[in-house]
């Protein structure tokens, strides 16, 4: 239809026609670009919007991962510091007892570092969506860090594997079954961190191995050694893991803020 009115106005040497639709041309490609352009700003905002909120929840997700790990340290070292007593004979406790504490002492607490979104945004290029701020680096620095300082190294210690050399499979599988933590907690259950396991606790059935077992690590000044090493790596892993508790809060205050701000 333009190339028609074109020729028409060519032929005729309407030159104001001409002019018109050569305007009407440019302008149509101008603005389908401008439209096209606008689309893909919106597109991208919806996806920086989209990854920065899926980033946060993942964040909160670690927030609450870390406060876990803490809490459960705190209670290894609570658990650890009373068997020790009880087998340097500052205090009395019962050979069953004495069996939950070490046992407990010996616990760690494991979840794997949940960071799905931002690996998927360095491997699209794409964590320039992430906008500068305090969020974003918190977040670089606490997913550059070493995957063992995030996970507090485990837990893996001479104490627990001298333990476990020394108790029976089917008391160590009850020792588990009844008196560790609850395998099946759900992430963001902050209510359920202040009993992680400071709970009441039995042995029923293994009088004569609990027996045998406190006897050994009452007399074995070796493995009281190691449990106190134990509850020093505690000590310090909680103070570790406080300082990424605390870069978290700040990321996580930023993106609340950011959020209230729009």
């Amino acid at each position: 239809m333009i190339l028609a009115r074109l020729t028409r106005a060519f032929r005729t040497q309407n030159w104001f026609a001409v002019t018109l639709e050569f305007v009407i041309v440019i302008a149509g490609v101008v603005i389908g670009f401008q439209i096209t352009a606008w689309n893909e700003a919106r597109a991208e905002q919806a996806r920086a919007e989209s990854m920065l909120a899926r980033l946060a929840v993942d964040l909160e997700a670690e927030r609450w991962r870390i406060t876990a790990t803490s809490s459960y340290f705190r209670d290894v070292a609570l658990e650890a510091q009373e068997a020790l007593d009880a087998m340097q004979g500052r205090t009395d406790l019962s050979d069953e007892q004495l069996v939950i504490k070490a046992f407990r002492g010996s616990q760690y607490f494991w979840a794997g570092v949940i960071r799905s979104t931002y690996e998927e945004l360095l491997a699209s290029g794409e964590i320039n969506l992430v906008p500068q701020g305090q969020f974003r680096d918190a977040a670089l620095e606490y997913y550059n860090s070493s995957e063992s300082s995030l996970l507090a190294g485990l837990g893996e210690t001479p104490f627990r594997d001298a333990f476990r050399q020394i108790v029976s499979p089917a008391l160590h599988r009850h020792l588990v079954a009844n008196c560790a933590e609850d395998p099946d907690i759900d992430i963001g259950d902050y209510e359920a961190l202040s009993v992680f396991l400071a709970f009441p606790c039995e042995i029923g059935g293994f009088d004569e191995e609990v027996s045998a077992l406190a006897e050994r690590l009452r007399d074995d000044p070796h493995l009281a050694s190691l449990l106190r090493w134990r509850i020093i790596e505690a000590d310090q892993n909680q103070s570790n893991l406080n300082y990424f508790a605390q870069l978290l809060d700040g990321a996580l205050a930023d993106y609340a803020a950011m959020e209230a701000t729009e």
